[in-house]
């Protein structure tokens, strides 16, 4: 199957070091479920019965020639049959994934240099870690007054913020804990580390990559340090559609402008790259709204080393909660603990008294922690989080549900001029021309992104290795829009063997919020000039400024090559709503206060708690109620 996808590029020795890479992300998939049927899916594929049955031709797929075999991956690119498509996008994933970025002994990669990257630009420099964590030998059990699950924009505050009040607090995180001595600007490499389930999360389907922090910080590590306020229409919505009065108030503009404040937000560290420059001259050209992007970085240098920083920040600009709660909250005698994941929360006569954990510490046998406490907090994210609470046996109907992911794609320019679109300023422009397509702001957000070759693998289209090859090849002169679509759809967190499992499709509304963001960004790229454009579907449709027709022919060939699943190469950066808070226990799962209707002394302070998407970057956000919901956490415990 490596051979399949990556042809004749790299070296000879390509396609078995990237089998290897396939095979350590098979093993690295937190549900057994998940391993189990994509390992019976490669034996399938290498029997003859079973390549006859999914392929018609009764010779096992590893013996056909690769012309072959590429032949019929292309066709199940853009079957009729979503599975085959679902199978397609998996294979191509795994492989492209770790063909652009895995690397040799040597930390060189055979495919760089033919398609103009230059891999790591900086070595990292030797920093001490400042934060000591909490070891443990064995099986062990701990008290405290509150625990809090997770460290990242939720997690990080309160721990904070609990720990100032003088609370005993005690941290857990599932990832491991890094800094800028680990951050190898290496990709692969990185997102294991750093990413939520090594950076391979996606929908049941497959349709939606999920890529979300899986480290100490979280996402704030591998963020875009994108600061957002939240919207003022936002927080009316919710205080008026939702009950949530709170949000409306002076209390919460005070807990935003003390998270602005301790992170340092500002505008000063927003110099625009080449990348950015071209969606800016697109954006002026057409005379579109165009921002500029409030930051919590300080003193960073904004040059080639910015471009990685969603591997992890070298010279520590980003002002993660590494940088800032966690170290407040350290510094107040909180205890961390890493490389723990939370098994379920501890429930008696309905109310929250700790957690049972299971601890993963290298060249160790996996031990037992439990940690009895006054106050549970959940904040592992809008994924994690309801998978921790169904294991857990909280019954709420709302658990799991009204998730949402501001789903996002791109579409990609091709300019004639060197753009070098994996290097500066991670996020420095964005436009709210058309936020509001339907007067309640559901509409398509304009931004950009850093292009390195294993993320923009999830989205450039695959037809055949050569074709590949071409486009590769044109990365150093790429540039991209990215439409990030506030969702009025839902989709549903579930459990199986334990782990989460995300169910979600874009509802017709956002459907065609999309398709209006496709054309935008399109436009975009061909007033900045671009002399190809293409999407990000799996079919190659591409549109060469001043053909016949025009973007409207463009959009129809868009239109006839689809939106759905396979069809369509889909990101989620934010995870959000799978917990909300609002008044009635049927449709939400915490109250204004955070703690959830169901158990007492269990409180919700992530992402998960939004009542609806926040149509902005949410860390802010997520941040901000953090910091409001320390006040109810402290008086329970």
């Amino acid at each position: 199957m490596a051979d399949t996808f990556i042809g004749g590029m790299g070296h000879a020795g390509s396609p078995i070091r990237v089998a290897a890479s396939m095979a350590e992300t098979f093993a690295r998939l937190p549900s057994a479920a998940d391993r189990r049927q994509l390992r019976l899916i490669v034996g399938v594929l290498g029997r003859r019965s079973g390549t006859f049955l999914l392929t018609g031709r009764p010779v096992p797929f590893y013996r056909w020639p690769r012309a072959r075999r590429v032949k019929v991956m292309a066709a199940w690119s853009t079957s009729r049959l979503t599975f085959r498509r679902q199978l397609f996008q998996v294979f191509k994933r795994l492989s492209l994934l770790a063909f652009l970025g895995d690397t040799e002994a040597d930390g060189s990669n055979p495919v760089w240099p033919e398609i103009g990257y230059p891999g790591p630009v900086s070595a990292p420099p030797p920093m001490p870690k400042l934060i000591r964590t909490t070891t443990l030998d064995g099986d062990t059990t701990l008290t405290c007054d509150a625990v809090v699950v997770g460290s990242g924009a939720g997690g990080g505050v309160v721990a904070a913020e609990l720990a100032s009040a003088g609370k005993d607090v005690i941290v857990l995180e599932e990832g491991g804990y890094y800094n800028e001595a680990d951050f190898n600007q290496l990709e692969l490499a990185m997102m294991r580390k750093l990413y939520y389930q090594g950076g391979f999360a996606a929908t049941a389907d497959g349709a939606i990559a999920l890529l979300a922090g899986g480290c100490l910080g979280g996402g704030t590590v591998v963020n875009y340090t994108t600061s957002f306020r939240s919207p003022d229409w936002l927080r009316h919505e919710w205080a008026a559609d939702h009950g949530l009065a709170a949000f409306a108030s002076d209390e919460y503009t005070a807990s935003m402008d003390a998270v602005y404040e301790r992170l340092g937000v500002n505008l000063d560290h927003s110099r625009v790259s080449a990348r950015e420059r071209v969606l800016e001259r697109g954006l002026r050209r057409l005379g579109w709204h165009a921002g500029t992007m409030p930051r919590n970085v300080q003193g960073c240098t904004q040059d080639a080393r910015c471009g990685f920083c969603g591997y992890g920040c070298q010279i520590g600009a980003k002002q993660s909660t590494l940088k800032t709660y966690l170290m407040d909250a350290y510094n107040r005698r909180a205890r961390i603990i890493v490389n723990c994941s939370v098994d379920r929360v501890v429930i008696e006569n309905g109310r929250a008294v700790g957690v049972r954990a299971t601890v993963r510490q290298p060249e160790m046998p996996a031990f037992t922690l439990i940690v009895r406490s006054r106050a549970v907090v959940a904040a592992a994210g809008a994924i994690a989080t309801p998978a921790l609470l169904q294991r857990s046996g909280v019954r709420s109907p709302a658990v799991g549900r009204w998730l949402r992911l501001h789903p996002a794609t791109a579409v990609s320019g091709i300019f004639d001029e060197t753009i070098r679109p994996w290097e500066g300023t991670l996020q420095a422009v964005y436009s709210d021309e058309f936020v509001d397509l339907d007067g309640q702001h559901f509409g398509p957000k304009i931004e950009s992104a850093p292009l390195h070759p294993a993320l923009l693998a999830l989205v450039t289209p695959w037809q055949e290795p050569n074709h590949y090859r071409t486009l590769m090849r044109e990365l150093p002169r790429l540039s991209l829009t990215g439409i990030l679509l506030r969702d009025s759809g839902a989709g549903r967190v579930t459990t199986r063997d334990g782990a989460a499992r995300v169910e979600y499709r874009l509802s017709r509304r956002d459907l065609g919020h999309m398709r209006k963001g496709i054309e935008v960004g399109a436009r975009i790229l061909e007033a900045a000039g671009a002399k190809e454009i293409f999407t990000s579907q799996a079919a190659f449709v591409a549109y060469r400024p001043g053909q016949r027709g025009g973007i409207d022919a463009f959009m129809d060939d868009v239109d006839r090559h689809g939106y759905g699943p396979g069809q369509m190469g889909y990101v989620s950066f934010h995870q959000m709503g799978s917990c909300r808070m609002g008044n009635d226990p049927q449709t939400s799962v915490i109250g204004p206060d955070h703690q959830a209707h169901e158990v007492k002394g269990l409180f919700v302070a992530d992402g998960s708690a939004f009542p609806s998407a926040s149509g902005v970057n949410p860390m802010i956000t997520i941040m901000a109620m953090a910091h409001r919901a320390s006040r109810f956490i402290a008086a329970a415990c």
